[in-house]
């Protein structure tokens, strides 16, 4: 009874390890527990053929949580799901990407970063941590948000921050400037602008299933480093590519939306 209780507690370990760092190799998994390579290795066999853990690609030695986990949950929500779905793609990008690139959604008046290829990114700058508030109306994660979500939202989310004194809020009372920045957002399926911090700038897509955007993907790098049209010669196919094959696999994820 104690090996038995002994091999729980390790494989639950291993999958809360998962959990925070959404890829990860066994070597790096033992030395994180303080486990013995073979017992970790047995333990990942053991989540795969339970459906739990996956590859990350079938060409790396590296594994990820599977959907499986998400349905022990009797809390998922169609964020959770968009934030599964979408975190093993972009991982498998950030060599092609350089850049840190994150996966967010929308909370009361902000985006927030829900994960972040920045800490295993060739060009990480150390910002889009887990957890960052981004303003709406000053980014173009916000602005990617607004332009594909719903209407009646849209209206929701601007009513709001037309009553904050904060001056990234100030542009929800221009509405002719809301109004032409949702236009081009839409016309190009994305937006790009530089931030109002960090001499950074960004591309942000949104992902959509069934007409309904579920969050944001973006990328970000410093400006001094790379011109705004080479990055966006560069990165945003590979943005594109993600998008679609995120949107893809929320199509086909067999869940009960």
């Amino acid at each position: 009874m104690t090996t038995q209780v002994r091999t729980l507690d390790r494989g639950l370990n291993v999958l809360g390890h998962l959990n925070r760092v959404p890829v990860a190799s066994a070597q790096s998994i033992a030395k994180a527990l303080k486990l013995p390579l073979p017992t970790v290795y047995r333990i990942i066999e053991t989540l795969a053929h339970r459906g739990y853990v996956e590859r990350a690609s079938p060409n790396e030695n590296a594994y990820r949580l599977t959907m499986g986990v998400h349905r022990l949950s009797g809390g998922m929500t169609c964020g959770s799901v968009f934030v599964s779905v979408a975190t093993p793609v972009l991982f498998r990008r950030r060599r092609d990407l350089k850049w840190p690139s994150a996966v967010s959604t929308f909370e009361d008046d902000s985006m927030v970063v829900q994960e972040s290829t920045d800490r295993f990114s060739p060009k990480s700058i150390g910002l889009s941590a887990v957890g960052t508030r981004i303003p709406m109306l000053s980014t173009p994660l916000g602005w990617a948000y607004l332009a594909f979500c719903r209407d009646e939202q849209r209206r929701e989310i601007l009513a709001h921050l037309s009553k904050s004194e904060a001056p990234e809020n100030r542009a929800a009372r221009d509405s002719l400037r809301v109004n032409r920045m949702i236009g081009s957002v839409r016309a190009n399926g994305y937006s790009s602008d530089e931030l109002p911090y960090n001499r950074c700038s960004s591309i942000a897509l949104p992902v959509l299933h069934q007409s309904t955007v579920l969050g944001c993907i973006s990328t970000i790098w410093l400006s001094s480093l790379l011109t705004h049209e080479v990055a966006i010669r560069r990165y945003l196919p590979v943005l594109r590519e993600a998008k679609a094959e995120i949107e893809l696999n929320l199509e086909t994820a067999g869940i009960d939306w």
